[in-house]
C-alpha cells in the first residue's frame, strides 16, 4: 500500500471520532460535578442545576450523571434514617437541568475580552437539536431538561424567571468564557443563591490566569456587591476550572 494511503487509513478513524460526541460512560469520582453533588446532597441544598454555555453537552451530561448517581445512592443509603433519605430523593425528583446557550457560538469579544488569544466569534456553535440528540444518546432524562436558547442578555431576564418559576439553584456551572457574558449571568443568578449553592467557573484561569480579565474579573466585581454573602473557594479541576460555595452571612 502506498505511504499516503497508509497514513490516510490511520488518520481516518481519528478524524471520524473527533466529529462525534463522546463522553465517559460512567461518572468519575474525581470530577468537579461529582464532588459538588456530594456536598449539595449531603447538606440537602435545594434547587435546580443551571449551566450557561453548554456547547454539545459534554459537561451537561457529566453533571447530570454525577448528580443522578450521587443523589440516588444517598437516597438509598442504609447509613441514614428514612426521613433523611426521603428528603434527598425529593430534592432530586424536583431538580431541573437548565441549559442556557445562544446555540450560535460565542459573541464577538470586546473591552476586556478583546485580549483573548483563545476565543473568537462563532466558536462553540451547536444547534439545539444536536445538543438534545447528544443528551438522549447518553440517556439523560430529557423530561428534566429545559433548554433556553438565545444570547444571555436576551434570556437572562425576569420573564424567563417567571416563565419557568425558577426559585433556587443548587449547582451553577458558568462556562461563558468571556467577561461580558459572565457579568450578565452573575447578575441573573443572584436571586437563586441559597446557603450552599456551588458555583463552578469553567474558564477561571483563562487569559493566562489574569484576575483583571474574563470570569475572574466579573466574579470579583459581582461578589463585592453582595455583602450578605461569602464565597468559599472549593474544588479545582483540570487547567481551567475553579468553584466556590455560596455561604449566607449570619449575625
Amino acid at each position: 500500500m502506498p505511504l499516503r494511503a497508509t497514513i490516510e487509513s490511520l488518520i481516518r478513524p481519528l478524524r471520524k471520532a473527533a466529529g462525534r460526541f463522546m463522553i465517559s460512560p460512567a461518572p468519575s469520582k474525581e470530577t468537579i460535578f461529582y464532588k459538588a453533588a456530594h456536598i449539595t446532597s449531603a447538606e440537602h441544598v435545594k434547587g435546580d442545576y443551571m449551566e450557561f454555555g453548554v456547547f454539545r453537552g459534554a459537561s451537561f451530561v457529566s453533571a447530570f450523571k454525577a448528580l443522578q448517581l450521587v443523589y440516588n445512592e444517598r437516597a438509598r443509603s442504609a447509613f441514614h434514617e428514612a426521613d433523611y433519605r426521603a428528603d434527598v430523593q425529593k430534592i432530586w425528583n424536583e431538580m431541573r437541568f437548565f441549559a442556557f446557550d445562544s446555540f450560535q457560538g460565542l459573541p464577538s469579544g470586546r473591552d476586556f475580552d478583546s485580549e483573548s488569544k483563545d476565543f473568537f466569534k462563532g466558536q462553540f456553535s451547536c444547534s439545539v437539536e444536536e445538543f438534545l440528540k447528544n443528551l438522549k444518546t447518553q440517556e439523560v432524562d430529557l423530561s428534566k431538561v429545559v433548554t433556553i436558547p438565545g444570547w444571555f442578555q436576551e434570556t437572562c431576564t425576569s420573564e424567563t424567571i417567571a416563565q419557568y418559576a425558577i426559585r433556587k439553584a443548587s449547582v451553577i456551572h458558568i462556562d461563558c468564557d468571556l467577561y461580558e457574558s459572565t457579568k450578565v449571568v452573575l447578575d441573573f443568578i443572584r436571586p437563586f443563591l441559597v446557603d450552599g449553592t456551588v458555583i463552578i467557573f469553567d474558564d477561571w484561569y483563562c487569559f493566562r490566569g489574569n484576575p483583571n480579565l474574563g470570569e475572574q474579573r466579573a466574579f470579583r466585581e459581582w461578589s463585592t456587591r453582595l455583602p450578605d454573602w461569602t464565597f468559599v473557594e472549593y474544588q479545582k479541576e483540570g487547567p481551567w476550572r475553579n468553584s466556590f460555595i455560596a455561604c449566607q452571612n449570619t449575625q
